[in-house]
């Protein structure tokens, strides 16, 4: 494209001279026809003598009587003056004075004859639709828009002339608009998309400069060139750059609106360290969505849809690029953040086997929903899915393979994206992971391998192990040794007849201490997780049996302390009373077994006696897993599996203590041999029948665990995995078979939690206390066969009393546990009802009224 000339439009020695004369005639009066023919002959020659050496041989002279024609004191010099006009010859024209008045009446062009008034006119838009002020056509701000120039015509030029200006005027209004947004939104942190905006915009600018040459040719050299045809030649580019413009304005009035939204945001949240940042909305996705809508808008026009087509298909080029590497790669090239997908890099695989709350595979990479383009809405989640997959597998190191890559014209067409690449590139990395995860890692194996260690599935080798390893694990927890406990448990996974022997994950099994207790661990959770919150139909009947308890309780408190003044047993006089466990325990045990019971108190109901644990509470296992298999057994996972253990582990000890205390009961001679006393007999019958319902609750209570939620679940679990389709369905499956299981083993109810912990409580007091029996019962026995028979001693009455408070608390919290788990097999899961059948399938616990306390066996 040639550069513009200079404004000097005469050209030749008789130009002044002919200027003076039009100036002079015009001043008498009108021209004569004479005049008018010589004038117009003349102004041809001029128009031809500017492409050729007579331009050089004008004179300053002739230069400076043209100027004549501006404002008095806004130029007096020559281009030739000017020593900058050889590298820059279009300066001295682009002048704007703030302080000029643009509304001043000083230029005179009306006094001219209407074909100088055209010729004049037509140079001043020439250069005025290139951004350079004329002289009969000046520059000004816009009020509304300080960024924004409007144009304004001196007020003497003919009316006619004048409307065609004023139509013509936008397009000059647009290219600076235009002009200045491409300067400005090219810089670099503006992004790959606005770049390639910008340089499609600037192609079209670039075509717009060549119409304007081109007139500017048919200026200088056609005779028979008028307004009127400059307005023809214009006219079609018009509806262009205005498109042009209004997109522009969409993409500041975007960006002023979201400067607005963060400022507030910034303002609510007393930070301002990201003032300067570029906003989301007008750059990638942001940019892509103002084009999609604008397209959509004015789909009627063809013209203008095709218009928008051509600058979607360039803007997108660097977005579908990055789609490309994401999709085919799991990488994301995005050093301006304006991609779909946001990668935060502090979230690493590596937390995935140390925080339990870790959400690796959640929050890694996430989609930025507020600018994804509207395009790729139906594609977002396998968009994302796909370079998550992917990601992984490049992580681990293997090799992805080269796909063939498409255009952008085949990715973005005019009906949208190809969903044929995404859709093949989803499968592609869902299958590749899938295998890796299935075939390559065992994952189902490994699996088994948990379940086996956790669940205590073919559990011969943890009997061996709890055998050898019963003196550490009856130490405070702090003082049990890790290496002790893990050498053991090698030594046992290593032996020929264990089962586990064969395993061959069995090296990434570990022996951990945990500090706090089960039931403390799973309130915290549950507090956590807002599952606190009461049902609204279940409140009253709490409220109803809350009352109830407490009630009771204090009666039975008053019992406990009334009846134990003077005791032989030296019990306090019950001043504690957090609950009806704790009244038991102040009431029945000494100073050994009130410790042990507060230690088990402590570990069981939450650890508010800041009592240590014993090793065997303590007790848990821990499992060794690596990239990519902790997506799936992540630190969450763990703990589940942890929990779960932690629960059938201390099943499995209270069933153990209730058997040493039948093993105790069989082997001691004084438990066997009938006394002679009736009395004594009675009471040594409720004192086996209480035990062996604990331990048939007990019992009940493990099968239901094992048999009927944990196995059942592992076996959907396995059919699930078998035939999976996707790594999001093993994420899937997989948490949910944990989060069923910790449900219906009553893990994640606090008011369940809450009575088995006092029932579990109660049960082991009731262990602990067995030698106490012992002791009274030899000291009963020797006292009866020194009185007679039908004499009751007074030591009798005492641990009448002691039994009675312990059958009458097992009673009470299992009747509650029953009606509980009725109400939440409404609520939460039937699979309660199963438990409830196992507990009470004879209605025993429904029908008893309990005891009446009146003397030894009512009611039992």
């Amino acid at each position: 494209m040639s550069k513009p000339r200079p404004r000097s439009f005469s050209a030749t020695p008789s130009a002044e001279q002919t200027s003076k004369n039009v100036i002079t005639a015009s001043a008498k009066g009108l021209l004569t026809e004479q005049q008018v023919n010589k004038l117009t002959a003349q102004l041809a020659n001029i128009r031809q003598s500017t492409n050729g050496k007579s331009f050089e041989s004008s004179t300053n002279k002739s230069r400076v009587s043209q100027y004549k024609l501006t404002p008095e004191g806004y130029t007096s010099k020559s281009f030739y003056d000017e020593r900058e006009f050889i590298s820059a010859p279009l300066n001295s024209r682009v002048r704007y004075s703030p302080t000029r008045d643009i509304n001043e009446k000083d230029l005179k062009i009306g006094l001219l004859p209407l074909q100088l008034q055209e010729y004049a006119i037509i140079e001043d838009l020439l250069f005025v639709m290139m951004g350079i002020e004329g002289k009969c056509i000046l520059m000004g701000k816009s009020e509304e828009q300080t960024e924004r120039f409007n144009y304004y015509v001196d007020e003497s030029l003919d009316p006619s002339f004048k409307d065609l200006t004023e139509r013509i005027l936008p397009l000059a209004t647009y290219f600076t608009s235009i002009d200045a947004f491409i300067e400005k939104h090219s810089k670099f942190e503006y992004g790959f998309v606005s770049h390639a905006l910008c340089a499609a915009m600037r192609g079209l600018l670039k075509e717009y400069l060549i119409l304007i040459t081109q007139l500017e040719h048919q200026f200088r050299t056609s005779p028979s060139f008028t307004l009127q045809k400059f307005w023809f030649y214009v006219h079609p580019t018009l509806h262009t750059m205005s498109n042009l413009h209004s997109l522009v304005m969409d993409i500041l009035d975007a960006a002023q609106d979201a400067s607005e939204d963060e400022d507030d945001i910034l303002i609510v949240e007393g930070f301002n360290n990201k003032k300067d940042e570029i906003p989301q909305q007008i750059k990638g996705g942001g940019i892509l969505t103002i084009l999609v809508d604008r397209m959509t808008t004015m789909s009627g026009d063809l013209a203008t849809k095709k218009l928008y087509v051509h600058l979607l298909s360039k803007a997108s080029q660097p977005y579908v690029s990055m789609l490309h590497s994401w999709i085919h790669h799991g990488e994301i090239r995005d050093p301006y953040e304006e991609f779909m997908i946001q990668e935060r890099k502090n979230v690493k695989k590596e937390n995935l086997k140390e925080d339990f709350n870790d959400a690796y595979w959640e929050a890694r990479y996430t989609i930025r929903d507020k600018t994804l383009p509207p395009f790729l809405i139906p594609f977002k989640n396998k968009i994302l899915l796909a370079g998550k997959y992917l990601n992984v597998i490049r992580e681990c190191g293997i090799a992805i393979q080269e796909p063939q890559q498409q255009s952008t014209e085949e990715v973005v067409g005019k009906d949208g994206v190809d969903r044929t690449d995404v859709n093949i590139a989803y499968k592609c990395a869902n299958r590749t992971l899938l295998d890796l995860l299935l075939k390559d890692q065992q994952l189902i194996a490994r699996l088994r391998s948990i379940k086996r260690y956790f669940f205590l599935d073919q559990s011969d080798f943890f009997t061996h192990f709890l055998d050898l390893a019963s003196a550490e694990l009856k130490k405070p927890s702090k003082d049990v040794s890790l290496t002790k406990l893990q050498s053991l448990l090698d030594l046992v996974l290593r032996n020929p007849s264990s089962v586990a022997y064969t395993d061959p994950f069995k090296e990434d099994v570990k022996v951990e201490m945990s500090t706090v207790g089960l039931v403390d661990q799973l309130l915290r959770i549950i507090n956590v997780a807002g599952m606190m919150e009461p049902t609204p139909a279940f409140s009253r009947a709490n409220r109803l049996a809350e009352s109830f308890a407490f009630r009771k309780e204090n009666v039975k408190m008053g019992d406990v302390e009334s009846e134990n003044e003077g005791s032989e047993d030296g019990v306090g006089s019950g001043t504690e009373k957090p609950g009806y466990a704790s009244s038991v325990a102040g009431s029945v045990t000494g100073s050994i077994v009130s410790s042990l019971a507060g230690s088990i108190s402590g570990s069981i109901m939450g650890g508010s006696n800041k009592q240590p644990l014993t090793g065997i509470e303590a007790l848990t296992l821990d499992y060794i897993v690596t990239f990519p298999l902790s997506l799936v057994i992540s630190r969450k996972a763990l703990t589940k599996y942890q929990l779960l253990f932690r629960h059938l582990l201390y099943l499995k000890y209270i069933e153990q203590l209730l058997c040493n205390t039948w093993t105790e009961h069989t082997k001691s001679f004084h438990w066997r041999r009938g006394s002679g006393h009736p009395a004594l007999e009675a009471w040594k019958s409720r004192a086996f029948a209480l035990r062996q319902r604990m331990l048939v609750f007990v019992q009940q209570f493990s099968y239901y665990v094992t048999s009927e939620v944990l196995e059942p679940q592992w076996r959907n679990l396995e059919a699930n995995l078998v035939k999976v389709s996707t790594v999001d369905q093993v994420l899937q499956y997989h948490s949910d078979f944990l989060d069923t299981c910790l449900k219906e083993c009553m893990l994640t109810n606090a008011k369940l939690l809450r009575i088995y912990a006092k029932m579990v409580h109660t049960i082991v007091l009731f262990c602990l206390y067995y030698d106490k029996f012992t002791r009274s019962l030899i000291a009963l026995e020797s006292q009866l066969s020194q009185v007679e028979s039908t004499s009751t001693p007074s030591q009798m009455d005492s641990i009448d009393r002691t039994l009675h408070k312990f059958e009458d608390n097992f009673f009470y919290h299992i009747k509650l546990l029953i009606e509980a788990l009725n109400f939440y097999s409404a609520t939460e899961t039937v699979q309660f009802l199963c438990l409830v059948v196992r507990l009470d399938y004879n209605l025993y616990y429904a029908n008893h009224e309990g005891s009446n306390g009146s003397g030894m066996g009512g009611g039992y």
